[in-house]
C-alpha cells in the first residue's frame, strides 16, 4: 500500500500542473481581448470617413482600415477613368497604389503633367482622411533602363529619387504629416518585367511598365 505522505506529494504536483495551466490560458485570454480592443478602429472615426468617401466617390467600404483605404483608392482610378495608368492592391501588411511615370509626370522630370493633378489630390485627400490608424506612408520612384536625357537629373537614381520626393511634398502640401512620410529612388534596380528582350532588344512596352511610382500604405510596426 502507498505510503499516505507519498500520494499527498503526487496528488499536489497534479494540481500545481493543473493551475500553471490554468494561469497560461487566462493569460492568453487576456492578450487576445487586450489585442482585440486595440485593434478595432474607431466607430466615429469610421463614419466620418465613411460619409465623406460617399461624398466624393460613391459607397466606399470601411469595414477594416486597410480595406477601406483599398476601395477608396480604386475608387479615386474609377472616378478619374485612369485604370489603365494605375494599379491598387492590398498584401498582409499594406495597400499599395502605383502610378504609371509617363502618364503623371513630365518626360525626364519630377514635374507632375497638368492634367493628373486632380487624380493626385484626390489620393492624397484619401490617404488623409484615413488618420484613425497608425500607419507610415513610402513613395518609391521607379525607372526603365534608358538613360536621362535632363540638364537637371545626371541619372536615373535622381530622377526616381525627385519623383518620388516630389510626391511626398505634395501630400504634405495636403495636410498628411511629414513624420508618416518618406521618399526612396530605385533608379532601374528594381524592374517589374525585362526591359530587353532574350536578344538584348528593347521592349518599349516593358519599359513603359517600368517606370512607376509605388505608394505604400503600410501598418507602422
Amino acid at each position: 500500500m502507498m505510503p499516505e505522505r507519498r500520494k499527498n506529494l503526487q496528488e499536489e504536483n497534479v494540481d500545481a500542473w493543473l493551475m500553471s495551466y490554468a494561469d497560461m490560458i487566462t493569460l492568453l485570454l487576456c492578450f487576445f481581448i487586450v489585442f482585440v480592443s486595440v485593434s478595432e478602429p474607431r466607430k466615429d472615426k469610421l463614419a466620418a470617413v465613411t460619409e465623406g468617401m460617399a461624398k466624393r466617390f460613391g459607397v466606399v467600404e470601411l469595414s477594416t482600415p486597410f480595406q477601406g483605404i483599398l476601395h477608396s483608392l480604386q475608387a479615386v482610378a474609377e472616378t478619374h477613368h485612369v485604370l489603365k495608368d494605375v494599379a491598387v492592391e492590398k498584401t498582409m501588411t499594406s495597400v499599395e497604389m502605383e502610378l504609371a511615370t509617363d502618364t503623371f509626370y513630365k518626360k525626364d522630370s519630377a514635374e507632375f503633367t497638368e492634367d493628373k493633378m486632380p487624380v493626385l489630390l484626390d489620393i492624397a485627400g484619401t490617404i488623409k482622411s484615413v488618420d484613425y490608424i497608425d500607419y507610415h506612408i513610402t513613395v518609391e520612384g521607379h525607372t526603365s533602363d534608358v538613360p536621362v536625357d535632363s540638364a537637371i537629373y545626371p541619372t536615373n537614381w535622381e530622377l526616381s529619387s525627385a519623383r518620388a520626393a516630389r510626391l511626398v511634398r505634395l501630400f504634405i502640401e495636403q495636410g498628411i504629416k511629414p513624420d508618416r512620410l518618406r521618399a526612396v529612388g530605385y533608379a532601374d534596380i528594381r524592374p517589374k518585367v525585362a526591359n530587353l528582350d532574350e536578344h538584348g532588344k528593347p521592349i518599349p512596352e516593358n519599359r513603359a511598365k517600368n517606370g512607376r511610382i509605388v505608394i505604400k500604405v503600410e501598418r507602422a510596426m
